[in-house]
Parts: structure tokens; C-alpha cells; sequence
């Protein structure tokens, strides 16, 4: 085709952005359908890369311009080829799929979005219907939405919305490395429904307040305007996969190591809403992302509603999202499916399945919902390889009845790590031992300080001291040489400066260590009367201080005693 190969030669710079213009101007001659058709041709060669994005932005402006010059004068020719063209579908790959206008005006029974299709969930489902592909068509790749973000591909749908990856045009001219976020658009059926908009605007909001690494980072919520008139909200682009793929993955469980930081970090995701009054209402496997870095993220708060916790304070909502969306009863607390007031007790409910499953491959209660679950009156079979502690938490996280269960996510975060109130009473009980034991070697080490400081003795005491330290340290360094000194002398010479200043520290490393080098040599003769003789005549020599050495009384009492 004329156009690819238009896009080959700017690609290979053998044109340039005017010369493409004017060979568009020539392609399309003022047809609102050719102008279609290579619009859609742009859109793919931007979401292929082929075409660079401020390439694209100026074809588009050009091409925008062109029709609008020629369309006051050839409206009424023009639009009846299109009518025609459009009936015939020509080209399937130019136009790929004719828009069907009267299909998208087509009113949504209003009914129909509140029923739900899927017997496990009681989320709203909105029914496929007629000109789907046409919507899908309305809304593609490289779609602009609010004239800032690219849309590049779907990542996925469900009833309220889409999900796709798209190119922020603002972080891409600061030539940011990694320029995608992901938006989420409402469906066109939900356009005119003042729920829809609220609902997505509330999600916004409250996962805006949780800032926190285990939360999907969300960014900013608005319309497409110009544009489609959507709701949407824009989101950081997450890299990985969805927990429910992760578990499938590993039919008979995944290995405790491996799964600890997921579990840890989910319960921490959970706990920091649960402290802002913030309840979940709809945790499951789905709506938790493992990043590439092995990172667990929350989603979806779209249905997350106010709790009542004490000492939290939030404003009073008048918009009720519970009233909107709806809960997946595998994984709802009996009170969720009563439409009890909400508690984070509800999502440590649902944590516990999704720890139980993700630490064995299968739901605790074969997938049936808590209130099936407590009537057929089924036990979780206890699971192999993990601790103890670990189990507790999980077992009594799964309790039917809600105060049975750990109260918030912080609580069983605590339990599970085994941080429960047990170890912090005996953690408490340590602390308390610490400190009488800190207590009383404080006690017995100032019992052996002296009792006046060095510096009060006189100028006279202080010159004493000194000499006496000194005969001692020089005749410790003769008591092997030929002709030296024995002990009992030197300890004498410490023992004078250990009276003049009593319980002196280097008086005391003195006395010890001539006592840590006579005694293994006394306690060596054969002779035990000599050997009695050196240690009483030892003890004799400082009496002040070894009277009440310890080795020395020891090593005298088991020679008669002296």
C-alpha cells in the first residue's frame, strides 16, 4: 500500500514530515473514510514503533488540517461515498472494522448491570452486546486520551472497564528511560451512569492515600475530554504477573521461603490501609501483582469501603461503593455476604485464604463460599512446612465468626512472624530481667570504684602512688630473669599504692597480675607444705585486697586454708 510505504521512506528519512503531509494530502483528497483509514494506519505504526511519536502528532495535525479545507465544499458528496463505503467495508485492512454509529448510541438496559453472570462472584457484570468490536475499535492503539497519554495495548477488561498501557507524551519529552503508566478507562455502556463515575473517582481517591510500597501507585483521575467523554484513571505500569497466575502455576504450592515476602508484604499492604480506616472488601488472588522484583502489590480498591476503627477519624461519604460493585464470594467473610457494616477483619478473612492457597495451590474450603464452608462445617487440613506460629495465624485468620479472627492485618502480621502477644509479654519479662541484672552489675562495679577520685589526693599521695606503681611494673619485668624478684615482693609494692589510693584501677591490674602469675606456680609444687606457705604468704602481703581474691581463697581452701 501507498501509505506503507510513505511510512517506510520517513522512517528511513528518505522524506521528510512536509513531504509526508503533502503526499497524504494527496492519498486521502479530502475523504472524511481515506482520512479514517489512515489515521488508523498511523495509530498502528506508532503502537508497532514504526512511527515516532511527535512524528505521529504532526501527520495528525496535518491530516486534521487537510480534511477541514476541503470538507465545506465536498460534505454532502463525501459523506454519501463514505455511507456507502462504510456499508461495504471494503478494505479490511484499512478500515478494519466499519463503526456501527446507531449500535453505540444503543441504550444499556440499566438492569443489566447490576446482575451478575459468574455464580462465584457477585461483582456487576455488564453483558456483551451488539457493536462490542466497534467500541473496541473506537478506543485502540494509539488512541490519545486527554490529549497527553498514547494508548498502546490492552492489559485487561472486565465489566466496568479497560485496562491499557499507554505513553505519557509528558514524561516522554523529559526523555524519561521508562515513559508508561496505565490507565483505566470506564466502558462506554457505563458513560451515563453516575455510580460508574463516582465508583472510579472514589478508587482514585482512596488508593491515592495509601501510599505505600505494597499498594499500587496511583496518579491522577479525569475525563477524556476532548475525547471519548471517559472517566479515567492513570496508574503506575506495573511489570510481572497477577497472583492467581502465580498459583496456578504451582498446583501443589510454592515454597514457604520463596512465598514469605509475597505474604509479608501483602499483610503490610493491608495493615497500612486497615490503620487509615480503609477495608479492601474484594481481596483475592486477582487483585494482588507480583512484580519482576518479586514486589506484591494491591489492587483494585474500586469497591473498598470506611470502617468504623477506633481512634480514625474519616469524613462521612455519602456514596456507599460497596452499593456499586459487588464481592467474590469465594473469598467474603460470612458478615460481607450478610452486608454487614464493614471491618478489616473481612480482608484478614480473605488474606488467609490467599496465604492458604498460595502455600498449597488450593482454596481452604474447595472454593465454596465462607457460609457453604460453615454449614458443611469443613476444617482447613493443616499445612506442611510451615512453622507453628505460622499456622495459628492462618488458621485463625480462616475463622467463620468475624471477633474469632485476628482483628486487622496488622495483628496477624504479628502473629504470623511470630511477634504475638505471648513473645511480646516475654519479650517484656526479658527486658525487665535486663535491667535488675543491669542493676546490679552497676551496683557491684560502683562497689568497686574508689571512693575518692584520683585527683583529691594531695601532690605528695599522687608522687607516692606513682613510684610504688613503678617499683612494681619494673620488678614484674625481672620475676623470670636470674636473680629477681619474687612475687611476694612485687605484690607488696602494689599493695602500697593500692592503700594509698584503695580500689585504684591500676593498683588492681597490678595485684591481679602478679596473683594471675604466682599462683600456677605455687599450686605446681610437689611440696604441699611449701606450697601453703607461698599462698598464705601471698594473701598476707595485700590483705586489703586478696583476702577477698576470689582464685587466691579458692586455691587456699583447697590447700587446708591458711
Amino acid at each position: 500500500m501507498q501509505i506503507e510505504t510513505l511510512l517506510g521512506d520517513l522512517h528511513d528519512g528518505a522524506v521528510d514530515l512536509q513531504g509526508a503531509a503533502r503526499q497524504l494530502a494527496d492519498l486521502i483528497a479530502g475523504s472524511i473514510v481515506r482520512r479514517a483509514a489512515v489515521k488508523q494506519l498511523l495509530e498502528q505504526a506508532l503502537a508497532e514503533n514504526r512511527l515516532a511519536l511527535p512524528q505521529y502528532t504532526s501527520l495528525l495535525a496535518a491530516l486534521d488540517g487537510l480534511t477541514m479545507q476541503r470538507e465545506a465544499t465536498s460534505r454532502r458528496a463525501d459523506e454519501s461515498a463514505d455511507a456507502t463505503t462504510l456499508r461495504q467495508a471494503a478494505d479490511a485492512t484499512t478500515l478494519r472494522q466499519a463503526v456501527d454509529a446507531t449500535t453505540l448510541r444503543q441504550a444499556v438496559d440499566p438492569t443489566t448491570l447490576r446482575q451478575a453472570t459468574d455464580p462465584t462472584s457477585l461483582r456487576s457484570v455488564v453483558p456483551a452486546r451488539a457493536g462490542a468490536d466497534n467500541e473496541a475499535a473506537a478506543t485502540g492503539p494509539g488512541t490519545w486520551v486527554r490529549a497527553r497519554y498514547v494508548l498502546v495495548q490492552m492489559i485487561g477488561s472486565g465489566g466496568m472497564g479497560q485496562v491499557w498501557k499507554a505513553k505519557d507524551s509528558y514524561l516522554e519529552r523529559t526523555n524519561d528511560p521508562f515513559p508508561f503508566v496505565a490507565i483505566k478507562m470506564l466502558n462506554a455502556n457505563l458513560e451515563q451512569d453516575p455510580d460508574a463515575y463516582v465508583a472510579l473517582q472514589r478508587e482514585t481517591k482512596k488508593a491515592q492515600e495509601l501510599a505505600h510500597p505494597n499498594v499500587v501507585t496511583v496518579h491522577l483521575f479525569d475525563t477524556d475530554s476532548p475525547g471519548s467523554g471517559r472517566a479515567f484513571m492513570s496508574m503506575e505500569l506495573l511489570e510481572g504477573e497477577c497472583l492467581d497466575v502465580r498459583i496456578r502455576r504451582y498446583p501443589d504450592g510454592d515454597a514457604r521461603d520463596k512465598v514469605l515476602p509475597i505474604i509479608i508484604g501483602m499483610a503490610k499492604g493491608l495493615e497500612y490501609a486497615h490503620k487509615r480506616g480503609i477495608v479492601h472488601a474484594d481481596f483475592k488472588p486477582g487483585n494482588v501483582f507480583i512484580t519482576d522484583a518479586g514486589v506484591p502489590k494491591i489492587l483494585d480498591f474500586g469497591i473498598a469501603r470506611a470502617a468504623k476503627i477506633a481512634g480514625v477519624n474519616r469524613r462521612a461519604d455519602s456514596f456507599d461503593a460497596g452499593t456499586f460493585g459487588g464481592l467474590t464470594l469465594g473469598y467474603a467473610s460470612i458478615d460481607m455476604i450478610e452486608r454487614q457494616e464493614p471491618h478489616p477483619a473481612d480482608d484478614v478473612y480473605a488474606l488467609g485464604l490467599v496465604v492458604y492457597e498460595l502455600l498449597s495451590g488450593r482454596h481452604a474450603f474447595k472454593g465454596l463460599s465462607a457460609a457453604e464452608a460453615r454449614d458443611a462445617r469443613l476444617v482447613p487440613a493443616r499445612l506442611r512446612g510451615v512453622r507453628r506460629h505460622e499456622w495459628r495465624a492462618i488458621e485463625r485468620a480462616l475463622a467463620f465468626t468475624r471477633d474469632r479472627r485476628w482483628q486487622n492485618a496488622g495483628e496477624f502480621l504479628r502473629a504470623f512472624e511470630g511477634r504475638s502477644v505471648t513473645a511480646k509479654v516475654l519479650g517484656a519479662l526479658a527486658a525487665v530481667l535486663l535491667l535488675l541484672v543491669g542493676g546490679l552489675w552497676y551496683q557491684n562495679w560502683k562497689a568497686q570504684q574508689p571512693s575518692v577520685p584520683f585527683e583529691s589526693l594531695s601532690p605528695a599521695q599522687r608522687a607516692e602512688f606513682a613510684r610504688d606503681m613503678s617499683d612494681g611494673d619494673q620488678g614484674f619485668q625481672l620475676l623470670d630473669a636470674a636473680g629477681g624478684t619474687n612475687p611476694t615482693e612485687i605484690a607488696a609494692a602494689y599493695c602500697n599504692a593500692y592503700a594509698i589510693h584503695p580500689k585504684n584501677p591500676q593498683a588492681v591490674r597490678g595485684l591481679v597480675r602478679v596473683a594471675e602469675y604466682a599462683l600456677p606456680k605455687f599450686n605446681g609444687l610437689s611440696d604441699a607444705a611449701q606450697r601453703r606457705l607461698n599462698l598464705v604468704n601471698l594473701r598476707k602481703t595485700c590483705e586489703e585486697f586478696y583476702g577477698h581474691y576470689g582464685p587466691l581463697v579458692r586455691a587456699l581452701g583447697d590447700n587446708g586454708g591458711g
